[in-house]
Parts: C-alpha cells; structure tokens; sequence
C-alpha cells in the first residue's frame, strides 16, 4: 500500500534559482535544467560509454549542460548538483570501487569539477540523493524517516532518518548491496547470495539465466528460451503475461527483496519503504512480495507502521540530481564539499 502527496511538481516560483542537474548511471548520464522547485525545464542523456574515461564523460556533460541553459532563458545557473554511484569518499573527494562503472573507480571528482565546473558544484551517493529528492518532492515528502531502495544496475538504500539524509561519517551508510542474504547464489557487488544479486536488474538476470537454463532441461515451456540476452524487463513484462518461469524469478527475487526490508524495518523502523526504479516500474510484482517479508519477518509494530510505495517523483533521475543542487542552495557548504558540509 502507499499514500500519495500532492501530485506534480509546483509551479516555478518568481525568482526561483535555477539549478543543473548530473545522474551519472551505469548506462547512460542524464543532464538536466531545472528549478529549487524540483521542476525539469529541459533535459538530454549521454550513454556512459564503458570505453570512455570518466573525465572525458564528464567534460562532454559540462558541454551539453551550458548548451542547454542557454536554452532556457530564466537567468544564470546558481548550482550543479551530481548524483552519482557510491560507494565514495568525500574526505578524499572520489569514488570508490563503483562495481558497474571500472574506469569511474576511485575518479578524484571533487578536484575535476573544481577546476572544470563553471558554477558551484555538489556530489552524492545516488541512493542518499534519490531518498533526498523523495523527501523534497515525491513519496516521502512530510515523512520524519523512510528508505529509498535504489533497484536498478546496482542496488543501494538510501536514508531518512529524523529529517534529514544520514550518510555515515564515511558516506557509507546505505551500502546494502554488499549484504549476503543467502550462503550462495547470484552474484552482485562481488558477494554471491547478495543484495545487490538478488534485487538489482543484473541479478534479477541471472537469477532469470538460471531460471531458463532449468526449464529448458526440463522440457517446460517459457517465452525466456527466445530471448539472448534477457534483460529484467523482459522479466518483468513476461510475469505479467503468466509465463511460469518469469513469475519463478520474481517470487525469488522478490522473497529476498522481502526478508532485506524486514530487516530494514527492524533495525531503522521507517515509515515508508519506497522502491526505485525496477520497483516503480513493476511496483504490483514486487509490493506483496515486500508486503510478506515484512509479515513474516519483522517486528509486529513495525509490520504495522512501515507503508510501502513505489517512488512518486516525475522524473526521478533528473529530480535526483536537482535535489543535491538545491541542498547545496539550502545549506551552502564550501563549493564541492558534500551537501552536508562534511570536508
């Protein structure tokens, strides 16, 4: 179940400041333009291409971001704000070891766009800046704590706890996807029986190889046996349409996904569970699954407060990155420190 806020972005206020915006994914960066309001004025993508170096990515981001402002005739940009995979350091200013993206791996960021951005600039895990953008704009707006989980090429939570983003003195609270739910089973963030190998688009893949592999031995008929490669859509979308095998890998993937959000509720007692990507797109596969984790595992008063929703932001890349922009606005650290000041 979920509750829903007010619909839509609001209107652009008089005066507004105008904001940039930079999702950096594991298969393509979303640019944008965009308000404090959290509403898109204009946007484009570039494909993270895996032979191009970070560097070279983000110059070409920079070069399309100015284009498109010039577009857009509503003053200068006040602020650029990057979402971007973790895990990160910001006492070092760089990635870590980001699993999907190798040549973006321990990427010094905060030097770059110090000496490359033309504005005021701001980076964050993007599990923290889509829970950030949640709490501005989308389901967890007026919420006191609630989790984002990520569900996409990684899979990562991002915090609300007490009003505000918790990150951890080291940026690494949230990274989940390392979490072995099982002794074995599909690989993600290099862990088998993972998190991240069980709930994200990679692991729900292999998870469906696996699945295809045992009914074609079988001789059981799937519509998975016509597909090279399977992507999770395909997945989804077949498990919609009743295919026997498809509908095996969510109630897998989805059993997994449920025993991680009971322990979720257990330990940070949220109000709301709001499920990223994946999960919005195919929220009616993955919610009961989520809905009986948390019935069989968690505490009972937390089975009772905790709601689940798919993310109810209009568009949620974009928003994401906006959102660090703006909370460099709202709390104005030093240019390129993190958005909560820490150094």
């Amino acid at each position: 179940m979920h509750d829903k806020p007010p619909s839509g972005s609001p209107a652009r206020r008089p005066g507004s400041p105008l904001l940039a915006g930079l999702d950096v994914g594991g298969t393509k960066l979303g640019l944008c333009i965009g308000d404090a309001d959290g509403r898109v004025l204009a946007r484009d993508r570039i494909a993270t291409d895996p032979t191009r170096p970070a560097a070279e990515l983000l110059a070409a981001s920079l070069a399309r971001l100015r284009e498109l402002a010039t577009g857009v005739s509503a003053g200068p940009i006040a602020a650029l704000g990057l979402a971007v995979p973790g895990p990160l350091s910001y006492a070092e200013g760089r990635l870590l070891e980001v699993p999907n993206l190798p040549l973006w791996q321990f990427f010094p960021l905060r030097d770059w766009l110090q000496r490359e951005s033309p504005w005021p600039a701001s980076f964050m895990n993007d599990a923290n800046a889509s829970m950030l953008a949640e709490a501005l704009w989308g389901a967890a707006r007026g919420t006191q704590s609630a989790v984002f989980l990520t569900m996409s090429t990684g899979m990562g939570a991002g915090l609300w706890l007490d009003g505000r983003v918790y990150e951890g003195p080291r940026a690494l609270a949230g990274e989940i996807g390392h979490l072995r739910l099982r002794d074995d089973g599909p690989v993600g963030f290099g862990v088998r029986g993972s998190v991240e190998g069980y709930c994200s688009g990679p692991g729900i893949v292999q998870v469906a190889e696996a699945e295809r592999l045992a009914a074609q031995q079988a001789g059981l008929a799937t519509r998975l046996l016509g597909l090279d490669p399977i992507t999770p859509k395909d997945v989804c979308e077949l498990a919609l349409a009743g295919d026997t095998a498809a509908l095996a890998v969510i109630q897998r993937c989805g059993r997994e996904l449920g025993r991680l959000c009971a322990i979720l509720a257990d330990v940070l007692d949220p109000e709301l569970l709001v499920l990223g990507t994946i999960g919005t797109a195919y929220f009616e596969l993955f919610a009961p699954w989520v809905r009986a984790g948390l019935e069989a595992d968690a505490i009972r008063g937390a089975v009772t407060r905790v709601r689940v929703s798919p993310s109810l932001l209009e568009d949620r890349g974009n928003q994401t990155a906006l959102a660090v922009a703006r909370r460099l606005l709202d709390a104005p650290p030093s240019p390129l420190r993190n958005p909560a000041g820490t150094p």
